[in-house]
């Protein structure tokens, strides 16, 4: 406990510590656990192993264990191609000097800023029964059990595309930083190229191809989208926890077959942190170097190139295939050209794309700054429970979404009262631990603004949800006018929030014109986005009632760590009774059908990639930088905002690029999430798609492409110039 009393005299890292605690134990967590547990009980709460023993029976036996053994082939195969073809794609780029190197990168870059069913389309439009190349140029048919696109073969081969990528992030990385002198040893011994390539450059690798495989595995095992488009007669687990949910309505069986699901990933997982991490491959020794290998003949250069030029033109042609699809009259019968599609798709189709453009905006950067948090305390701080953290913030990105999303719904469709509590007392604890002196005088402070807060809570069936509400504010805002009069910290902050909170309700006035706005316009684009605009300007003052008591109940930890004497506990007492009446208005974390659970879905999915993005960056900092600052008498949060942000700014743009990219994409975590109001464009296009509009879903997929493409240029163009000061930027630290 030593190290936490240390980290408690900076009561801004303590906070920082609590959020992410907070955070990743309702969203991560929780969830996970009420999908393991709901697997095991049935609708009335009695145990039943019903559908765990189907394994084992006579009748579901078979097919429930080829569904298993299919998901294991796809992933293996699926693994071992992307990684071979990420090795490929690595190798020319880093030492064959191909020609168009950066056109080469960019291209390998782009199934990562594409929707995860955009080649499994593209396959189809190509090399499906109705095909361009096989029906149109080729004159092909496919007579009834014919081997066509559809199936394992085709599964496997756009999972590699989708997901060799990432295998080529993490290779291409790791061959620019190995230290040539070992393969210039080698070679001053006579040793040759394969000897070499064997015995040294192999091992080298070894921790790059493992943790490749191991990844590609987990993702190809919780992809939704690409079963779902092209698996034909092929069952994978991820498929049938959908059609569980969405056909059969059945969460018992959909949380069964997700813990059946999660314990191949999780072992993956666990190997992948643990095993490949413990092992020494040291290969950067601090000396100088004589720059990159490059290979001069030609038996090795040419394969390397031809290939990676022959993928490239595949992938090239699958995307060319999505946009061309996108604006054909009826793929397959009429390939002229059209814009009825496109016209179409801004017509009905508006609402998803600025509901998800809007709610990635809104996550992107509450998940950099977490994971820039969770990094920060995991490479510079000692702690108990560092591990755990650690593992905990790359667990959202681990597991399958599907489990993810049943876990969402199953926790947070009815409220969560218990885990409300229990994120209470875990709060209410850090605040007089972190305010008051000896437990006496903590646990009575915790007592008596307890109980004022449940009396509190008692006035909301009087005065109303929104009057209780304005009660709320007021006596906020009050706190905030006696601070300011008493010149005390905190009362500017108090004061603001206590506004803010008034808005909650205000929200709905404000926001009236500009549904008036909408309605006074003709049917059309322009009136379904300034009629939303309603809706996004709510979002903002709406935050849920027990996150606007963790963020008063934090500020108030703040606010009182800076008064003396008496007045810091009776300061804390009033707005931790002001937190308690926030925490249980209502139905505590009821959040299914509202933006907010999108908004977590897409954090937890987008938050391993900033944790490990700040990881690397900080582990090439200096720790003696920061040491300097605090010499100076700078506290934590000063030499974080002053010094280590500064030099991690890369990492941050790193972190944001891909998690806008994983937000704008995300289908497996949020299919289960979506509302008649809130709505994801992903989902549309597989919504399209099953009603028969492959060319809908094609234009959605290639707005997708080209929207994300722009903003990470724009994100380029803005930051290009401070980045370049800063090394630049190496989007393989999100990898």
């Amino acid at each position: 406990m030593g190290e936490f009393a240390l980290m408690f005299r900076d009561p801004v890292l303590a906070v920082g510590l609590a959020v992410c605690a907070v955070f990743l134990a309702a969203f991560v967590i929780y969830p996970i656990l009420r999908t393991a547990v709901n697997g095991f009980f049935d609708a009335q709460g009695r145990l039943s192993l019903g559908y765990f023993s189907r394994y084992f029976d006579a009748y579901y036996g078979p097919l429930s264990r080829r569904i298993f053994r299919d998901t294991l082939v796809m992933g293996l195969l699926a693994a071992g191609g992307g990684t071979l073809v990420g090795f490929i794609f690595a190798y020319a780029v880093v030492r064959c000097r191909l020609p168009g190197r950066r056109a080469v990168h960019l291209l390998a870059l782009v199934p990562t800023v594409s929707p995860p069913f955009a080649i499994a389309l593209s396959s189809i439009l190509l090399f499906g029964r109705n095909g361009l190349v096989t029906r149109k140029l080729l004159g092909m048919s496919f007579p009834q059990g014919a081997n066509d696109i559809y199936g394992m073969d085709g599964l496997v081969f756009v999972q590699v595309i989708t997901f060799f990528s990432v295998s080529y992030l993490i290779l291409r990385a790791m061959l620019e930083r190995l230290d040539p002198s070992m393969e210039e040893a080698a070679r001053s011994m006579g040793a040759g190229k394969l000897h070499i390539f064997r015995t040294v450059t192999l091992p080298l690798l070894v921790p790059g191809l493992a943790g490749s495989f191991l990844l590609l595995f987990v993702e190809s095992l919780a992809d939704l989208g690409n079963p779902l488009f092209i698996a034909g007669n092929v069952t994978v687990l991820s498929s049938q926890i959908f059609l569980a949910v969405a056909g059969e309505y059945d969460y018992q069986k959909a949380s069964a077959l997700a813990v059946v699901l999660l314990l191949p990933t999780l072992i993956v997982f666990l190997v992948q942190r643990y095993y490949v991490s413990r092992r020494s491959y040291i290969s950067v020794t601090g000396k100088p170097t004589g720059g990159l290998i490059e290979e001069r003949e030609g038996w090795i250069r040419w394969p390397f190139i031809v290939l990676t030029y022959a993928f490239c033109l595949l992938i090239l042609l699958l995307y060319i295939a999505v946009i061309y699809g996108s604006f054909s009259r009826a793929w397959g019968i009429d390939f002229g050209l059209s814009l009825e599609w496109w016209r179409q798709m801004f017509t009905r189709g508006i609402e998803s794309i600025l509901d998800t453009t809007y709610l990635s905006v809104l996550a992107t950067p509450v998940a950099v700054l977490l994971g820039m948090v969770v990094a920060f305390l995991v490479v510079r701080k000692r702690f108990t429970g560092k591990e755990t953290l650690d593992f905990t913030s790359n667990l959202g990105g681990a597991i399958p979404g599907t489990i993810l999303g049943i876990g969402f719904v199953l926790a947070f469709s009815t409220g969560a009262l218990g885990l409300a509590v229990f994120l209470y007392v875990l709060l209410a604890l850090l605040a007089v631990s972190l305010v008051c002196r000896g437990w006496a005088g903590r646990l009575g402070v915790l007592a008596v603004s307890t109980a004022a807060g449940v009396g509190l809570k008692a006035l909301e069936r009087r005065l109303g949800p929104g009057g209780f509400l304005y009660l709320i504010s007021a006596l906020v805002f009050l706190i905030g006018l006696v601070q300011l009069a008493r010149r005390g910290a905190g009362g500017r902050r108090l004061l603001l929030f206590g506004v803010y909170l008034a808005m909650f309700e205000a929200s709905d006035y404000l926001a009236w014109p500009l549904v008036l706005a909408g309605r006074a316009l003709g049917p059309g684009v322009l009136r379904n986005a300034v009629t939303q605009l309603a809706d996004y300007l709510k979002v903002l003052f709406k935050l849920p009632p027990a996150v606007l008591g963790s963020i008063l109940l934090l500020m108030g930890v703040l606010s009182a760590r800076a008064e003396r004497g008496r007045g810091r506990e009776v300061l804390l007492l009033v707005i931790l009774a002001a937190a308690c009446g926030l925490f249980f208005a209502g139905s505590p974390l009821t959040l299914v059908g509202t933006p907010y659970i999108i908004l977590a879905a897409f954090a937890v999915r987008s938050l391993p990639a900033s944790v490990r993005a700040g990881v690397a960056s900080l582990q090439q900092i200096d720790p003696s930088i920061e040491e300097a600052s605090a010499i100076l008498g700078a506290d934590a949060q000063y030499t974080f905002r002053k010094v280590t942000l500064p030099l991690i700014l890369p990492a941050i743009v790193a972190g944001l690029i891909f998690s806008f990219t994983r937000h704008m994409t995300s289908l497996s975590a949020i299919i289960f999430l979506v509302s008649p109001r809130w709505r994801i464009v992903t989902a549309s296009i597989l919504s399209e798609w099953e009603q028969g509009g492959i060319s809908m879903a094609a234009a959605y997929s290639t707005l997708i492409i080209f929207f994300v493409l722009a903003a990470i240029s724009l994100l380029y163009f803005l930051t290009g110039r401070m980045m370049r000061r800063r090394g630049g930027i190496d989007i393989t630290w999100g990898a």
